[in-house]
């Protein structure tokens, strides 16, 4: 079974994508902290989405799918934004104190793989999984 839902790319749906993603996490065997991890790591791949994919343009949309199997929860966010490449998802090596590459790094912690799944049309589907604990 899995959870799909389409949201607008305007930051202010940000809200509903947290708590769209909080809710389906209750149906795994997550620890809060976990849980709570996960909803910023997806938060943040969405901002990352309508920042940089969607240039904070309110016309665009994000489908977030969430399901499971037996070791894993997934999370595929899919866009129609212009294709990235899996070099773009590599964390930057910089300065904390310098802005930018964050949400990667908390991106990168949180899940276990971090991908894009390959698919027929536009856009970009990016795939993250938790091993459940």
């Amino acid at each position: 079974m899995s959870n799909i839902k389409t949201f607008s790319s305007c930051t202010s749906e940000l809200k509903n994508i947290r708590q769209f993603v909080e809710h389906a996490c209750q149906d795994f065997p997550f620890r809060e902290d976990k849980v709570n991890e996960i909803v910023l790591a997806v938060d943040e791949a969405c901002a990352n989405v309508i920042r940089h994919g969607y240039h904070m343009s309110k016309k665009g949309c994000l489908e977030i799918e969430i399901s499971s199997d037996h070791e894993h929860a997934r999370f595929v966010i899919k866009d129609v934004c212009s294709q990235i490449t899996d070099k773009q998802l590599i964390p930057p090596e910089n300065n904390l104190c310098e802005p930018g590459g964050l949400g990667l790094c908390l991106i990168h912690y949180v899940a276990e793989t971090v991908r894009l799944l390959p698919h027929k049309g536009k856009g970009n589907w990016l795939e993250l999984t938790v091993k459940f604990e």
